[in-house]
């Protein structure tokens, strides 16, 4: 058999972490785990007893159809919908086995060791350098390493130094909706945070866009922990390691993405995979 070129080896998931990675993974081997975890909008109850490990330096894709909680449960891990004054949540999460929603746990240190990215690309309007630094300024006070560095550093693991280099007072706003999409993931790296949360990030882009910023999230893995909630199960397959099928606000079902794309556990999953819903 001829060997896999460097693109499908990038793409395999049978690829996994190099040891290194392996060796400075916390104790418990999860990213995130959740315990009990109940949300409710008002009367409306979104997420029923969620119980789940996702493992740390893997990619794991969120599937269902609209409505099933995704995107809540996405948004509950950075502790975005506590915003609401409607939103009440009971049960635990942990990040690198820390509980998010503990009294003495810090949103500030929650936002900078759990990164998200939305379904638009929403860089700031201001300069790609500006972009790029605002969370270091935030986070580091300025501290850390030299501007121009850490700069060229995070556009470099996204992929786009070589394109913007030359304008980098320019604005963000400018580039096109690929380029936005990697800046946004650009700008959460100098902050190093632990988890990257991405709800379809490839939505408002093209196939070859998404092409572009799936490569890039298969790149990142191993080194950071992806979360990823997707309407598109082709994406879901292609991208992950292990998939997660949400139904009606419960997970129905967790296993390594090819063995629930081929031989799934439930006829719910089997369901929603062939289209018969959704």
């Amino acid at each position: 058999m001829a060997p896999l070129s460097n693109k499908q080896q990038r793409r395999s998931p049978m690829n996994k972490p190099s040891q290194a990675l392996i060796d400075i993974a916390p104790a418990t081997g999860f990213a995130i785990q959740t315990r009990n975890l109940n949300l409710w909008y008002g009367t409306f109850q979104a997420l029923y007893d969620i119980n789940l490990d996702i493992r740390d330096g893997m990619i794991t894709s969120l599937i269902g159809p609209s409505g099933c909680g995704k995107s809540t449960f996405l948004r509950s891990v950075n502790r975005i919908n506590e915003r609401l004054g409607y939103v009440r949540i009971e049960g635990r999460i942990e990040v690198q086995g820390q509980n998010i929603y503990d009294p003495a746990c810090e949103l500030v240190q929650v936002r900078k060791q759990v990164g998200m990215v939305f379904q638009r690309p929403n860089p700031l309007p201001i300069s790609i350098r500006e972009n790029i630094l605002f969370g270091h300024k935030l986070h580091a006070k300025g501290k850390g390493g030299r501007h121009d560095d850490i700069v060229e550093q995070a556009l470099r693991q996204v992929l786009l130094w070589d394109k913007v280099k030359d304008k980098l007072s320019r604005k963000a706003t400018e580039l096109s909706l690929e380029e936005q999409q990697k800046l946004c993931i650009a700008r959460l790296l100098p902050v190093k945070p632990k988890v990257m949360l991405m709800d379809e990030p490839c939505s408002a882009l093209d196939p070859k866009g998404t092409e572009a910023v799936e490569e890039l999230i298969w790149e990142l893995r191993g080194e950071y922990s992806i979360l990823i909630v997707t309407h598109n199960m082709a994406q879901a397959r292609r991208a992950s390691e292990e998939c997660i099928f949400m139904l009606m606000g419960k997970v129905v079902e967790q296993a390594p993405t090819e063995q629930l794309f081929v031989t799934p556990a439930n006829r719910e999953t089997a369901d929603y995979i062939e289209g018969r819903y959704g």
